[in-house]
């Protein structure tokens, strides 16, 4: 959501208005009733926002009274009612309104002119008797405001309030870019585009990461590439010992390891899984680097095939105190009083209460507040009730309030439970706390207060297949047809818009596909049909069939079949035909090793992604698939299987596939399940039970040049180096995208070291002595990360030599510079001529011939002449 700066000022300005008589509502003292009642005189005020504006510009109109609706308590009692005359600079009048106050008397309007001029605005009031109503629950009509019910407060008209507006458009705020380079938390809240990289994982997937009809989904970025930042350990993990030859420590099985965690604020939060399990850890997303450990106290619970299997404090894993976390949460509230979010941690396990949920800061871990009397289809909230009290479904409100609905068949009610409504209620105070956010420290607020919604509605049956916040509820059931008899399937809508919650929008029946005969089912019902699954979005329902491999489309406007049988999927599928919905698109995914994009109103098969074997180990041919979570267009799988035995089969790879068209952008080796947050993958790794973050990380770049000047004409070496600066790996070399998966296995796990790796490019430039720029060349770096460069300045003076790496799907950008400098060219060096004395007799060739001829004639001569003396 992109934010106006206009109304941002206008909330500001309503925020100091409201603290300002917020103050003097909280000193006002209860006095007694009027007799007769007052006529109270009022002055109204009006100004605006930015003046002057540009021609069609927003600008934000406010208008108040000297005092406020003395009744008004929160949401509750009167308001104030406005108008505002608008006259126009070709003299034309409009009038805006009625406009209804806040609880301090206080109410703005945007206005946008479509005139170049002066623009006057006056603020009306009308005369107002007070009532008092709405009254606030449980008051009974008497509070704190009941003396002034009667009161009348009389007209007033503001002073004109003159706004000029421009030709030329006022600048705003010149944004913040998105970041080329290595970021962490906290995102100033001044780089407002920044929030599409601000993305948490709060847990409990299928109620805080369903968007529209996709689950596991995650607001942010996704990694492109197989790059580790950090690899810590979560428990003992590899192979043991030589003794027991190639087994390893467990991973996964019934109550094995396991790896949820809750990432917030660029923090990981996950629960102990090794028994027994007492607490949970914090690491840094960024680093990996642990920041604290919260333990729980008291006693081991039972734990399983030691106790008796039953009551409130059991606990088949085998915890310490309880408080193992569930799911986070961060609340936006917003009101006159208060604006901006909390981040909150949540345990459905209390220690010795049962049915009663607490609340942690996510910041440091302390504790806030419980809500006991949780009602019992809350997920984990305690024992499973009857039939009627059960089937209650878990979302996040839009301000992020933790919401479950529920319809009670049996009493006729839609009902949603609201954490933030309980907080908001404190029972000796008798009253909605709604205008203030505070919870109350070290106190336990009462659940049968949290309710949000409770509603008589008509009879449906069946249970909640789609919950869309404000708008709708839509449930049912499936039906039957199996080949004997035919059961019509139902399909209703109830409204959940403001004011007509629970009203029935649709009903509709239908013909669910010809399935199976009951009696062909298998272990624990495998392979019945499966459905309806409900996308509003697309506008339609679907069903499976595991045992025939099949899948079906209805509209959901008509009930009428759109599309199917599809052809069978592999046989593998039997075993679990799982599936999602993203981008108008249904996936099918299992144990075949596919995963197959339908167009989800056709049913055609719009691409297959196929996990194929590697080696023979896979017991089922293709690796088995299933989703981890799904971000910016990728779709994240992972491998593995309910039980996986010693050693692991190899090749579980975790996998990142353009959702558009089936393109395998990265894997690696990763045996188990994953999350996403900030642009980071972040899963525990059972090869080695290791927890791994993936994603961009920052890099270093260096370079060096000779440090003595060099002559014009000669040539220097320009040398430097990239390296990847994330914590697990920092100084070794950066790596191109295309060499990651093998580059990280080497680096982590212990894999060979590919020989064939390369490194990254890096643009060598220079500024010359003139000031020009002057590109050198584009190099790459090997798999030491040194890259290297002969050059030859062409004219004298100093040079700024710049190395600048551009980044990569795996590395942030990262430059560096340096200085060379050329001195003058030597002279060029004359040949040494012989001096000749002046009186010396000049020597013609022809002279110096003879003198030759005569010098080897007398050799000879002297040469017989010794040989006839022998």
């Amino acid at each position: 959501m992109k934010f106006s700066t206009n109304k941002t000022k206008a909330t500001a300005i309503s925020f100091v208005l409201v603290l300002t008589i917020s103050a003097i509502l909280t000193a006002f003292p209860t006095v007694v009733a009027h007799d007769p009642p007052w006529d109270v005189p009022t002055w109204c005020y009006i100004t605006a926002t930015n003046n002057p504006i540009g021609v069609g510009q927003t600008t934000y109109v406010f208008f108040w009274l000297n005092t406020f609706p003395r009744t008004a308590i929160g949401a509750y009692g009167d308001r104030w009612t406005f108008t505002v005359e608008v006259t126009k600079p070709d003299g034309s009048k409009e009038t805006m309104g009625p406009y209804t106050s806040d609880p301090v008397g206080t109410g703005f309007a945007p206005y946008t002119p479509d005139q170049v001029g002066a623009y006057t605005f006056v603020a009306k009031f009308a005369e107002q008797i007070l009532t008092g109503e709405p009254f606030p629950p449980g008051t009974s009509g008497l509070y704190f405001g009941t003396p002034y019910v009667n009161d009348t407060y009389l007209a007033s008209t503001s002073d004109p309030y003159y706004l000029t507006v421009q030709e030329d458009p006022i600048e705003g705020w010149e944004e913040a870019p998105l970041p080329t380079e290595y970021w962490t938390r906290p995102i100033n809240t001044m780089n407002r585009d920044w929030y599409k990289l601000a993305a948490n994982w709060l847990g409990s997937a299928s109620a805080a990461h369903n968007v529209g009809p996709t689950r596991n989904f995650n607001y942010g970025t996704g990694p492109e590439s197989a790059h580790i930042m950090w690899a810590t350990p979560m428990w003992a993990g590899g192979i043991m010992d030589a003794r027991f030859g190639n087994i390893g420590y467990q991973t996964t099985h019934y109550s094995g390891l396991s790896f949820s965690p809750i990432i917030l604020n660029g923090k990981i939060y996950y629960n102990v899984e090794s028994h027994p399990r007492e607490g949970y850890r914090v690491l840094d997303l960024y680093t990996g680097e642990e920041l604290w450990f919260h333990n729980t106290t008291g006693p081991v619970v039972d734990v399983l095939g030691t106790q008796e299997l039953s009551g409130p404090t059991f606990d088949p894993e085998g915890s310490i105190g309880g408080e193992s976390l569930a799911f986070g949460q961060i609340y936006n509230y917003d009101s006159p009083n208060q604006h901006g979010g909390f981040p909150y941690l949540w345990s459905i396990e209390h220690p010795t209460e049962p049915n009663t949920w607490m609340m942690f800061d996510a910041e440091t871990g302390n504790y806030i507040c419980s809500i006991n009397n949780v009602p019992v289809w809350c997920g984990r909230g305690g024992f499973v009730g009857p039939w009627y009290e059960a089937g209650g479904t878990q979302v996040y409100g839009k301000d992020g309030s933790i919401l479950w609905y529920r319809v009670d068949a049996r009493n006729n009610l839609l009902q949603c439970w609201n954490t933030s409504r309980a907080i908001w209620y404190r029972e000796e105070w008798n009253t909605n706390q709604y205008w203030m956010w505070r919870p109350y420290l070290n106190y336990t607020f009462g659940g049968i207060y949290g309710y949000s919604l409770n509603v008589s509605v008509p009879a449906v049956s069946g249970s909640m297949l789609a919950i869309r916040e404000g708008e709708f509820v839509i449930g049912g059931t499936s039906g039957k047809n199996n080949g004997t008899y035919v059961e019509q399937g139902n399909l209703w809508a109830l409204s959940l818009k403001p004011g007509e919650e629970g009203t029935l929008l649709w009903n509709r029946t239908f013909t669910p596909p010809l399935g199976v005969p009951d009696v062909a089912a298998g272990l624990f019902g495998a392979g019945t049909m499966s459905g309806p699954t409900v996308d509003p979005e697309d506008g339609v329902f679907l069903f499976e069939q595991s045992i025939t491999r099949e899948r079906w489309g209805y509209s959901l406007e008509t009930g009428e079949l759109l599309w199917g049988p599809t052809e069978p999927e592999a046989s593998m599928n039997y075993y679990g035909m799982e599936d999602f919905i993203y981008q108008g698109k249904l996936f099918s995914y299992g144990y075949s090793g596919e995963l197959i994009a339908y167009n989800i109103t056709t049913g055609k098969v719009l691409w297959t992604y196929t996990a194929g074997q590697e080696g023979y180990e896979s017991p089922y041919g293709n690796y088995p698939l299933s989703l981890a979570c799904i971000a910016d267009g990728k779709i994240y799988m992972y491998s593995t299987e309910h039980s996986p035995t010693q050693p692991p089969w190899r090749g579980s790879y975790l996998r990142c596939i353009d959702a558009s068209n089936g393109e395998e952008l990265w894997k690696i080796n990763h045996w188990g399940s994953a999350v996403i947050a900030d642009g980071y993958v972040v899963g525990w790794n059972a090869y080695d039970n290791r927890i791994y973050c993936y994603g961009k990380g920052p890099s270093a770049t260096t370079v060096e040049a000779p440090m003595t000047a060099v002559p014009l004409g000669d040539s220097v070496v320009i040398r430097g180096t990239v390296t990847d600066q994330s914590p697990g790996a920092s100084g070794t070399a950066a790596i191109a995208d295309k060499d990651q998966q093998a580059w990280m296995e080497y680096v982590y796990m212990q894999q060979g070291i590919p020989g064939d790796a390369i490194g990254v490019e890096v643009s060598l430039d220079a500024v010359d002595p003139n000031g020009n720029f002057v590109h050198i060349d584009t190099v790459t770096s090997d798999m030491g990360g040194m890259f290297k460069k002969m050059w030859a300045p062409e004219m004298e003076g100093e040079y700024t030599i710049i190395a600048t790496f551009g980044g990569s799907k795996a590395y942030y950008s990262s430059y560096a510079e340096t200085a060379i400098g050329v001195g003058p060219a030597p002279a060029p060096i004359q040949p040494i001529e012989p001096e000749v004395p002046a009186e010396a007799p000049l020597i013609t060739t022809e002279v110096a011939i003879i003198a030759v001829v005569i010098v080897a004639v007398i050799g000879i001569v002297a040469y017989w002449a010794l040989r006839k003396r022998k």
